[in-house]
């Protein structure tokens, strides 16, 4: 289905049946990504996926966006939807977006899933962020392919599994070059740390212990900024652990969001 928010259309997808969860994927990815973890949650679960703007079937405007943008993107697609409250999760960007709502929305989460995603960004990062946006001006997403893979995978992810090396090539292409560039300079000007402590909704924190873009230290940060966030780190797994790990990732956001359903629903103590 395609559902129009903050002023643009975007690609979304619900499995399943329960209380919703809505997943946010990537930079240069799509809601394919998500697969494993939807199926295993479906079975007790809503899960709303959508695509980011820009990115899959979802409209590319041009321009610059904004991390403001891209979660009033995901509030506008609750509001379309009749959807008051919901676990929220998602990935890199998707992560920032996570961040975004726990900090400025925190009425609409049950919880926030954070998986191999930055708090703040450095100059070296935004400065990798605006290059690869010039690479992709001047030759498409296809110049940016085999660097992001190489980026993305832990050691030996190819020869281990080469057909996930096709499933992440195949959504860097399948992403516009205006959203490229226009999520790549939201990335760039990424600002949410020094706000950590005023999270109070149930977090979780998941890392894979080969993500050299949002390493594990980075991940250690978060959970110690954010009181009552949990914290799993996914061995041999780079930044796309969900994909790399998808059993483990599943495992770790199917207990914490069990939890979190569980403290909820706990009657409370006068």
């Amino acid at each position: 289905m395609h559902i129009e928010s903050n002023g643009s259309t975007f690609h979304c997808r619900i499995d399943g049946h329960g209380p919703w969860v809505m997943l946010s994927h990537g930079l240069a990815t799509d809601l394919t990504m998500w697969d494993e973890l939807t199926e295993s949650l479906q079975d007790r679960y809503s899960v709303l996926r959508y695509d980011a703007r820009g990115h899959g079937e979802s409209a590319a405007p041009g321009g610059d966006y904004t991390l403001d943008m891209l979660v009033a993107d995901a509030v506008g697609i609750l509001d379309a939807l009749g959807i008051e409250k919901c676990h929220f999760g998602g990935l890199s960007m998707g992560g920032m977006v996570t961040l975004g709502l726990l900090l400025d929305h925190p009425s609409r989460l049950r919880s926030g899933i954070i998986a191999d995603s930055r708090h703040t960004t450095r100059p070296d990062f935004t400065e990798a962020w605006l290059a690869r946006a010039e690479e992709v001006r001047r030759g498409g997403v296809e110049a940016i392919v085999e660097s992001t893979i190489s980026r993305w995978s832990s050691a030996g992810l190819a020869e281990r599994r080469p057909a996930i090396i096709g499933r992440m090539a195949a959504m860097i292409r399948r992403t516009s070059d205006h959203g490229y560039r226009g999520c790549a300079a939201a990335l760039a000007r990424l600002n949410y740390g020094h706000r950590l402590g005023e999270i109070d909704v149930p977090t979780l924190l998941v890392c894979g212990s080969e993500d050299h873009g949002a390493p594990p230290e980075n991940t250690r940060q978060m959970n110690a900024a954010i009181k009552g966030s949990r914290f799993v780190e996914i061995e041999q797994a780079g930044h796309i652990s969900n994909i790399e790990q998808p059993r483990i990732f599943s495992d770790a956001v199917v207990d914490f969001l069990s939890e979190a359903d569980r403290t909820s629903a706990a009657p409370r103590v006068a």
